[in-house]
């Protein structure tokens, strides 16, 4: 049972599109819903004679702040337990530091807001808490609707890349919380890239794979997903395995999670690459940006050694 779920606003209906999301996971898991907005306005001037016109528009932005955040609460009130903090300083850090001190145990959020749907999502406040949060963050990328609707159906399906690492697995314990809480599947899924040929001739494509040893792999890869889910089911959750094959790893994935599909996806922002792989450029960073379903990212503690679960088959080829 989550304690909060931390839902930082702008002001924007971009980022007002996370509530209704918000609303849902709180109600699932009986926790309280907490809205947050960090007040911002340029340095006070330097001048004496502006400072007092400085100090009327800075309370009247107050104002309407706190006006706001009220009235977007009212929008989750109905589903699940709702309170709101205003903050103040950099946004990112901010909200970080709020994270810490409530305790959160999730954070969802837009992945656009203010800067709008045409802004680079590197760099924006969703990208500063997916690398800082040891909480995990659900990413919803919202629609060009100026308003969201006012529910959203529970995923069916949650779908959980694993290249066979631990720090990938690190995302199983709270997919696995979230799939009790929506009564989802979860589909433990590993993309296993096709074994290319080697010419003596210098080609510029793939001459084709090898196709008994792509099998052999994929076989490798279906019984280490097998052995996860076996696990899951004993704790009493349902789980399925799949081992698909596929030259782009986030692109084999965003086919199995489609929107009509019901699905969302869970992943680790670090796998087999370790901590010192930059996340951008990844596989978790690819679906972040492109992806149509909500996305959980979980960043993994840094561990010398695995979980306490008995040692696993693991599949040579991952994803």
């Amino acid at each position: 049972m989550k304690k909060s779920v931390l839902v930082p606003l702008d002001g924007s209906p971009l980022a007002e599109q996370a509530l209704p999301m918000a609303g849902m996971v709180a109600q699932s898991a009986g926790a309280k819903v907490r809205l947050a907005l960090v007040h911002q306005l340029p340095p006070p001037p330097a001048d004496r004679s502006s400072a007092k016109l400085y100090q009327s528009v800075d309370l009247s932005v107050r104002k309407a702040e706190r006006d706001y955040i009220h009235r977007m609460a009212t929008q989750v009130r109905d589903v699940a337990e709702t309170g709101v903090a205003f903050l103040e300083g950099a946004v990112g850090p901010a909200l970080l530091e709020y994270t810490r001190q409530i305790g959160a145990d999730m954070i969802v959020m837009s992945t656009h807001g203010r800067g709008g749907l045409d802004r680079l999502w590197l760099g924006s406040v969703a990208d500063y808490l997916v690398r800082t949060a040891e909480v995990p963050v659900l990413l919803v990328r919202p629609t060009k609707e100026e308003r969201p609707a006012p529910t959203v159906v529970k995923p069916r399906q949650i779908l959980v890349p694993l290249d066979g690492s631990p720090l990938a697995e690190a995302v199983l314990e709270p997919a696995t919380e979230l799939a009790k809480s929506l009564g989802a599947e979860l589909l433990l899924v590993q993309v296993v890239k096709p074994v290319s040929i080697v010419t003596d001739q210098p080609v510029l494509f793939a001459a084709g794979y090898d196709e008994q040893l792509t099998a052999l792999w994929r076989t490798e890869a279906e019984d280490y997903l097998e052995d996860i889910a076996e696990d899951l089911r004993k704790q009493g959750v349902r789980a399925t395995s799949v081992a698909a094959t596929g030259y782009s790893v986030h692109e084999t994935l965003l086919d199995l999670a489609t929107p009509d599909s019901g699905a969302m996806i869970a992943i680790a922002t670090h796998g087999r690459g370790g901590f010192r792989r930059l996340m951008v450029g990844s596989v978790a960073d690819k679906l972040i940006r492109t992806a149509e379903v909500p996305v959980l990212v979980v960043r993994p503690a840094k561990v010398a050694k695995r979980a306490t679960r008995p040692p696993r088959r693991r599949a040579r080829q991952r994803a």
